[in-house]
């Protein structure tokens, strides 16, 4: 048996042979360009509660010349996370990157006769290698097998590295599909049978197979134009990722995964940078053929290589991609997300209710102290329950959520629901609630997280209240018993309140939870019913 699989049981990571929560940052896209530059930033890491770094790898520094292979960034990186008992997931930066191929090599990119680019229908060149070149395909695959190799080599035994992500956010930028010559004969050829096969079982929400029995070409599906073309392109990067992905395996088998550049309407910042990289909801306004949702089928079919498609989380509403690649893929793993608090506050949601085999913030190192805060208090929190958590994620006894202003949500656990809602730090302030219940026996519970109240009662409706509640603080890294809450801090008996800071019940000030972590249980109130008949 493998030591680090994806378990498609329990849906979790397994590292070392056993289940695994990551609790990740992502490193800016140039941090690891230098060891130097990067050497100060373990120790950083791992005081923010991280276990696990996910840093790039680029094709243009691992193989500045053609054949020529430079492992001295890659042997830093172990070397680092080593140093602060982290973990890493390297980051395959190849042919591409973010919809375009700025991290191929020099030799790649003044070469475009041998390493041809797309077009759009002008015949305008994109910075975009074609995927449907053998000679791009077989170079980039060469270096991801010579790095796989060496990671088997120097951290086959240490197993520092517990998955790779193949390229980033491949796809098309600038058209919904390329017109270059290569392009236009694949686009002529039969659709493959097996994609044929999906399609008229309900694969995708846009594009159907024709009721005909011979197989069409792409043109011949039934379905919008861009959408045609975005499972046209999201087939061929799927095999040329497929090619690469497998190259590397042959090498050293461990976890493999793609990232996705997600579609979504342009979010309503209103700086440039925020519109460009938000994209849009048209093929070629986000990467075309990426591997989202829509296109899943296409990537599985041509890629088998690949464990999971992941998604980049910045805009819109988390909990929707969280729910579509979690249905679609045998675990949910959220590789980028935004590293600010309202990023973070989606992490329990994603861990509680999606069975997240982890999340990583991007960019984690530029910003300050005050900044990671709640990345910090969330980490911690994870850290110091994480394996309550694995074990209740395998046997569904987790429930996460997130709860704004003016909402609330029902959460049942065993024989109970609890009225979960947002409650204003103490000042003011708009109110955001967000955590994780973990269920022990019957009538026993752990909440955790930041800014929320829990009201426990039964699923039939009647009454329920907390027999008792233990603030659990951390003593030498293991959770001990604190203070008994009750009083002001459980409303009477009637709920549980999590906050790192000290809410005011109209003119009284309440004392916050110093942890956030609040071990409780609960029981039954006799109804009116109930003393009637005593």
């Amino acid at each position: 048996m493998k030591d680090h699989l994806i378990d498609r049981t329990t849906g979790q990571l397994l590292v070392n042979g056993e289940p695994y929560l990551i609790r990740g940052v992502e490193l800016h896209n140039s941090t690891s360009s230098d060891a130097t530059y990067l050497q100060p930033l373990w120790e950083r890491c791992r005081l923010a509660g991280a276990n696990t770094v996910l840093a790039p790898v680029s094709w243009e520094l691992l193989e500045p010349s053609e054949g020529e292979f430079d492992f001295d960034l890659v042997n830093a990186m172990l070397a680092g996370a080593r140093s602060q008992g982290l973990k890493l997931v390297l980051l395959w930066f190849g042919s591409w990157k973010n919809g375009s191929s700025s991290y191929a090599p020099a030799w790649v990119k003044l070469d475009p006769s041998r390493f041809p680019l797309q077009t759009d229908e002008t015949g305008q060149a994109l910075n975009n290698l074609s995927p449907f070149s053998a000679a791009n395909r077989d170079a980039d695959a060469t270096a991801f097998a010579a790095l796989m190799a060496h990671l088997a080599r120097v951290d086959g035994s240490t197993r520092t590295v517990i998955m790779v992500q193949v390229e980033n956010e491949a796809g098309l930028l600038g058209a919904a599909r390329s017109h270059a010559a290569d392009a236009e004969s694949a686009w002529q050829s039969p659709v493959p049978d097996a994609l044929l096969e999906a399609l008229r079982a309900g694969a995708s929400p846009h594009v159907d197979a024709p009721a005909t029995a011979d197989a069409p070409t792409w043109d011949g599906l039934v379905g919008n134009a861009g959408r045609k073309a975005e499972l046209f392109m999201a087939w061929h990067y799927a095999a040329y990722v497929e090619h690469v992905a497998a190259a590397g395996r042959e090498r050293y088998d461990i976890p493999l995964f793609v990232n996705a550049w997600l579609e979504a309407p342009a979010p309503e910042e209103t700086s440039p940078e925020g519109s460009v990289f938000a994209g849009g909801d048209e093929p070629g306004t986000f990467p075309s053929g990426g591997p989202l949702p829509q296109v899943s089928a296409a990537w599985k079919l041509a890629a088998p290589s690949i464990d999971l498609l992941a998604p980049d989380v910045y805009f819109g509403d988390f909990e929707l991609p969280f729910k579509a690649y979690a249905e679609t893929n045998p675990a949910l793993f959220v590789p980028e997300i935004r590293a600010d608090s309202h990023g973070v506050s989606y992490s329990f949601l994603a861990i509680g209710a999606y069975g997240a085999i982890g999340v990583a913030p991007f960019g984690f190192e530029s910003l300050g102290e005050e900044e990671t805060r709640d990345l910090r208090r969330t980490y911690g929190q994870l850290a110091l329950l994480e394996q309550e958590v694995l074990t209740a994620q395998a046997q569904d006894t987790v429930r996460g959520f997130r709860v704004a202003a003016d909402d609330e949500e029902v959460v049942g656990l065993g024989p109970y629901e609890f009225l979960v809602r947002a409650h204003a730090p103490g000042g003011g302030g708009e109110p955001l609630g967000y955590g994780l219940l973990l269920q022990h026996d019957e009538h026993t519970f752990t909440a955790v997280g930041h800014g929320f109240t829990a009201l426990p009662r039964l699923r039939n409706g009647r009454p329920a209240a907390v027999l008792q509640a233990d603030e659990l603080v951390p003593v030498d890294g293991q959770l001990v018993p604190q203070r008994r809450l009750n009083g002001d801090e459980t409303g009477s008996g009637t709920l549980i309140r999590i906050s790192d800071t000290a809410p005011v019940h109209a003119f009284m000030p309440i004392s916050r939870a110093v942890s956030g972590i609040v071990r409780f249980s609960v029981y039954s109130l006799p109804t009116h019913h109930d003393r009637s008949q005593d």
